[in-house]
């Protein structure tokens, strides 16, 4: 019995992803794999359940975002607006750095979707540097897209 006990660990650590359960802000997550997480989420915004990408996104939205977008449900709104919805359900996405320093980073993230023009936002994350997720990488703000084009 004992030595099953790494799997058992192993298992009840990866239990969350494996349930659907959303991720939280944690200081061991790289700027990038948080710009990762909100932006997977998004392309699969109703999987496992309606809205799951933009609440997990929101869990991601650092303190200063929270005050200036108001409540999830003003966020959901937000999202599902002309400038944000063509993140739901996109076809596919590229993450590229763009500068990093100790407690700011950003990122220029492609979005190709299914249909319409391919388009380019800045995600901008900061350190979040009190409270229960000191530490952790957050999204500060996510810039209007621009156009660059449509998808080969």
């Amino acid at each position: 019995m004992i030595r099953h006990m790494p799997l058992l660990a192993f298992l009840c650590a990866m239990l969350p992803a494996i349930a659907g359960a959303a991720l939280a802000p944690d200081p061991g997550l790289s700027a990038k794999r948080v710009v990762e997480i909100q932006v997977m989420a998004l392309q699969r915004n109703d999987n496992p359940s309606a809205d799951a990408g933009i609440i997990q996104t929101w869990s991601f939205a650092h303190p200063k975002n929270k005050n200036a977008t108001g409540p999830l449900e003003h966020f959901k709104l937000m999202i599902k607006g002309p400038n944000y919805s063509p993140l739901l359900n996109h076809h596919d996405h590229k993450i590229e750095p763009l500068a990093q320093e100790q407690d700011r980073a950003a990122f220029a993230v492609t979005i190709f979707p299914a249909d319409g023009p391919v388009l380019v936002y800045q995600w901008i994350l900061e350190r979040v540097q009190e409270g229960p997720s000191a530490g952790a990488w957050m999204t500060t703000i996510v810039s209007p897209p621009a156009a660059i084009g449509r998808a080969a």
